[in-house]
């Protein structure tokens, strides 16, 4: 997360650390754009948890419970918070019941639990010919999601990009992120089935690696799901039958998509509360500007730059916090709003489900995969999404609502900061 940090001194390489910050300025990555700070914070939330130690300043110090501004108000600083979060929500679902559960929804997502005449009754409006989609082609080939959780040597973190006050400009253009997402480190959706499907088996439980694994398998293996010719696309028509079917409320979905930046909604929102950056796009339409009257780029590279298809690029902010509704306290933000991917992810795994004649996900298998998905994107990349968007986007995506994920994201804030905190 590239949040405000106060400056280093000058003869001193030791930054000043701002409550709301979780990178740093001498990350050796050109500054504010490495994992370092946050993966140090979940090391130490892991031993503070395993030693059921805590802070006796923290614990016993009134006024300073009452400066817990982060994550519903229950933490001191946001790097306490995404990491006492993140290992907290880890160990929730480091269990054999979520090691089942992911088990049956890849399965059922690879064809191999398909029912025909589960398929017969229900009449989707799109069949693949081959029902085990380990034989599509897409299941070979890379996609626009391959580079997700991958390790960006570059900024410290994973993924495609990351924007932060030393690197404001990202805009690369479509061939070169067409490029970047079909290169060498990129995985195709068969790399990560079978590095999950090896972890499952050396485990009984969901252990950390496995969630992560699981995170990234479905992200990637989601195009391949949702493919053209195999279920079809995974909002005209994969979503659009749950609609039909009522295992997904279009209602819930719309305050999902009104949340993305320069919604109508969204905008009507205080600047300080609002998912759409202020200077991303300024900083990305400065960029095209430069190039495009002072450096002189064709038109055709201009193009590229302005490419619909990396709209959501311009859209990254340089600090990922904002105020929560409230006005008093703050929350972890991507800039791209609550997460659609995140609800079309477990809208996929559930169409899965139901196509192989098993039970619908239940709020319970929900949780595991926000944990899963949660630690994929719980780091410092630029294209992420926070806990809270993505617990909105799973249980919208599973048939529950909105107000559901935040009930859980506010109780597994709680939950942490008890376990963090010791009380």
């Amino acid at each position: 997360m590239h949040t405000l940090q106060a400056a280093p001194t000058s003869t001193i390489k030791l930054p000043i650390i701002f409550f709301l910050s979780t990178t740093s300025l001498h990350d050796g990555k050109g500054g504010f754009t490495s994992d370092a700070r946050l993966n140090d914070a979940q090391d130490k939330a892991r031993k503070r948890y395993q030693n059921n130690h805590s802070s006796t300043l923290e614990n016993n110090n009134s006024l300073l419970s009452q400066l817990r501004l982060c994550g519903e108000n229950q933490f001191l600083t946001m790097i306490d918070y995404r990491a006492a979060t993140k290992e907290h929500l880890s160990d929730l679902v480091d269990t054999e019941q979520a090691h089942s559960s992911i088990l049956k929804n890849i399965m059922c997502l690879k064809g191999e639990l398909t029912n025909e005449e589960a398929i017969k009754k229900l009449n989707p409006k799109k069949i693949p010919k081959d029902f085990d989609l380990t034989n599509s082609e897409a299941y070979i080939s890379k996609n626009k999601y391959s580079l997700t959780g991958v390790r960006n040597e570059e900024t410290g973190s994973t993924g495609y990009t990351s924007r932060s006050i030393t690197k404001p400009f990202v805009e690369k253009g479509l061939k070169h992120f067409i490029e970047e997402t079909h290169g060498e480190k990129a995985l195709t959706p068969k790399q990560c089935m079978e590095n999950l499907d090896n972890l499952l088996r050396k485990n009984i439980t969901l252990n950390s690696d496995s969630q992560f694994a699981a995170g990234q398998a479905l992200l990637v293996f989601r195009q391949v799901y949702a493919g053209e010719d195999t279920w079809g696309d995974a909002e005209r028509i994969i979503l659009k039958s749950h609609y039909n079917r009522g295992t997904v409320l279009q209602d819930e979905a719309d305050k999902i998509e009104l949340s993305r930046p320069f919604s109508e909604q969204d905008l009507a929102k205080s600047v300080f509360k609002r998912n759409t950056s202020i200077a991303g796009p300024a900083l990305y339409h400065a960029y095209i500007y430069i190039q495009e009257k002072i450096f002189k780029l064709p038109p055709d590279k201009i193009e590229d730059l302005k490419h619909r298809s990396m709209a959501d690029l311009k859209n990254l902010p340089l600090t990922h916090v904002k105020l929560i509704d409230s006005g008093v306290g703050f929350e972890d933000a991507s800039g791209l709003g609550d997460s659609f991917t995140a609800l079309n992810a477990t809208s996929c795994v559930n169409h899965a489900r139901i196509m192989s004649g098993e039970a619908p996900l239940s709020k319970d298998d929900v949780v595991i995969l926000i944990g899963c998905l949660n630690a994929v994107y719980d780091n410092s990349s630029g294209i992420r999404h926070s806990l809270r968007e993505i617990a909105r986007g799973c249980f919208v995506g599973a048939g529950f609502t909105v107000q559901d994920g935040d009930d859980f994201y506010k109780q597994i804030c709680k939950n942490a900061s008890k376990q963090f905190y010791n009380g």
